[in-house]
């Protein structure tokens, strides 16, 4: 899975969900390798909100890590095990010297960076340009689409993390999508009456 990494460079761990990996302002001492699992990262502000920036799975690493221990600075969010994990650990002055000497690490690095990058811009756009209540009913659908499901078992909370609004704007379309006969909410729980007609209204929007 990773060429570039000998059995004498990396340390391998397990980490359970719920781990907190790295907390805003730590100094990361070392490059974690995904081998599975799934890392949530995420911006925490002031007031205790949350916007997700990326998630790091089976086969990446975390560009923030790399940049953070490249540039010497701290860590610029918060990472969090979403699914229980296992890892391959580079030490940071390990990986320092591979990325001034191995080509295979140089072009996985820069490759991730910028596929995380192009995400990140495209996040933005979706921010900055769609409606939210658009934004809403595509994360419904490709919810149902992605899990073969019509029920999508998540708090309002959850999914305004997700997308990086407030859960009571989420809450506002969501019970408007009541009124219409689109949906059908109950507690932790989203049940799409009819998808054929939401995608008719998303086509409309």
């Amino acid at each position: 899975m990773f060429p570039f990494l000998q059995n004498n460079l990396y340390t391998k761990v397990k980490l359970p969900k719920g781990t907190v990996v790295f907390r805003e302002g730590d100094i990361c001492e070392h490059v974690a390798f995904i081998v599975s699992g799934v890392i949530r990262v995420a911006k925490i502000g002031e007031n205790g909100k949350e916007v997700n920036l990326y998630r790091v799975c089976r086969g990446e690493s975390c560009v923030l890590t790399i940049s953070s221990v490249l540039s010497r600075s701290p860590f610029p969010a918060t990472a969090i095990v979403e699914e229980d994990a296992e890892a391959m650990i580079v030490p940071k002055d390990t990986f320092v010297t591979m990325m001034t000497t191995h080509t295979q690490l140089q072009t996985f690095v820069y490759d991730m960076m910028m596929n995380r990058f192009m995400a990140m811009m495209q996040m933005i756009e979706h921010i900055v340009f769609e409606k939210m209540d658009k934004r809403l009913i595509e994360f419904l659908l490709g919810w149902c689409e992605k899990n073969k499901t019509n029920v999508i078992e998540m708090t309002h909370e959850y999914i305004a993390t997700e997308l990086g609004t407030a859960r009571e704007i989420v809450s506002r379309i969501l019970k408007q999508l009541e009124r219409e006969g689109y949906v059908q909410l109950a507690r932790g729980k989203i049940k799409i009456v009819d998808k054929e007609k939401l995608y008719d209204k998303l086509a409309t929007m």
